[in-house]
């Protein structure tokens, strides 16, 4: 069979890489051919527009509030290796078939249109594909849209009829699972992320490197003081280094851009991790590692369903005066890892009954 992935291939993330890899191995290892789609461009809503004032903004957080220079290099790096390693790794840019037997919507936050990306809304996303014979969705995720958004941006019925266009739906936290229940009245099912259901031991790739603790975000998201400071109280108390995957912070000690697979090996032999991401948080239940959980607003959502539906809630911190307490509060990954094991199940099934 012939099928096709539509999802966040294109962004320039370690999360999206993996997530986009471990979906489309799973596929192709059920004897399927894969390519991943491009994402149509859709409407730009007014308010979700990335105007110059907002692009500048972003510039000006991102880089003039630490050492510009330092983290523009870093930055040039990252993107480098992306264009020129990783997305051909992963083969996004790979497009023989024209016509697909079915496409896979998923997994990442593919049904969250209320943020400023650059190709905006598109009902594409939500199962309206016209180069394939069948639609379905893996663990897909509204993100932080809410129905209140869907209703104010008037794109609730294109979205709901779009959804019944889909021979089966697959969602990954809780607010996906109330949307997708409330629009269509339909009960979507729940998988775990494509990084938790692939097993990439195979591909871990271990540093040369003792005594560390991951810092794993994105650029201008742990800025606050207080946090940074408990961080680095903490890293010092116990003799570790902070290292930051991906982006430049000064007060890490080390910043490092790995391939995504030495990715996976920073996260599986680190002491600790400090992430306040949903796929730093998805790494550090796969490894088993002691990490904390700094929640955001953007990702409330889906960090939240993530670490409650593996027992793992403990690990959030809401006061940042509780790090040390929390970092070192043991997890019930016993648990955690008998629940993956069936979601695995569960997950092989879902694909393996609908492709």
């Amino acid at each position: 069979m012939k099928v096709g992935i539509l999802s966040m291939q294109k962004v320039m993330n370690y999360g999206s890489f993996l997530q986009g890899f471990a979906l489309k191995k799973t596929i192709e290892e059920l004897g399927h051919q894969c390519e991943f789609i491009d994402i149509e461009q859709g409407r730009v809503f007014p308010e979700l527009k990335r105007s110059y004032t907002f692009l500048l903004k972003k510039a000006v957080e991102r880089y003039m509030k630490w050492d510009v220079l330092t983290r523009l290099r870093y930055t040039c790096i990252f993107q480098k290796r992306f264009n020129t390693e990783f997305f051909n790794l992963l083969g996004v840019n790979t497009h023989t078939i024209t016509h697909f037997d079915a496409v896979v919507i998923g997994s990442d936050e593919v049904f969250n249109f209320a943020q400023r990306v650059p190709w905006g809304y598109t009902p594409q996303l939500y199962g309206k594909v016209s180069n394939a014979n069948k639609v379905i969705s893996y663990a897909g995720s509204f993100g932080h849209t809410t129905m209140q958004d869907i209703e104010h941006y008037g794109v609730k019925d294109e979205i709901k009829n779009a959804l019944f266009s889909m021979a089966a739906i697959s969602v990954r936290d809780k607010n996906s699972y109330e949307i997708v229940q409330k629009l269509t009245g339909k009960t979507p099912l729940i998988h775990v992320d494509p990084v938790l259901m692939f097993d990439y031991l195979p591909y871990v790739q271990l540093p040369d490197l003792k005594d560390y603790i991951v810092v794993y975000t994105y650029p201008n998201r742990i800025k606050d003081k207080k946090e940074i400071a408990a961080i680095k109280s903490f890293a010092r108390k116990y003799n570790k280094k902070l290292i930051s995957i991906g982006f430049y912070f000064p007060w890490c000690d080390e910043t490092v851009i790995p391939t995504p697979f030495e990715v996976l090996g920073y996260m599986k032999q680190a002491d600790y991790i400090v992430t306040d991401t949903f796929h730093g948080s998805v790494m550090s239940l796969k490894f088993n590692r002691p990490f904390v959980a700094l929640v955001r607003s953007s990702n409330k959502q889906k960090m939240t369903s993530l670490l409650s539906q593996f027992n793992l809630a403990n690990r959030i911190v809401e006061d940042i005066n509780l790090l040390e307490e929390t970092m070192l509060q043991k997890s019930n990954y016993d648990y955690a890892n008998s629940l993956l094991k069936a979601e695995r199940v569960k997950s092989l099934d879902y694909l393996t009954q609908n492709l």
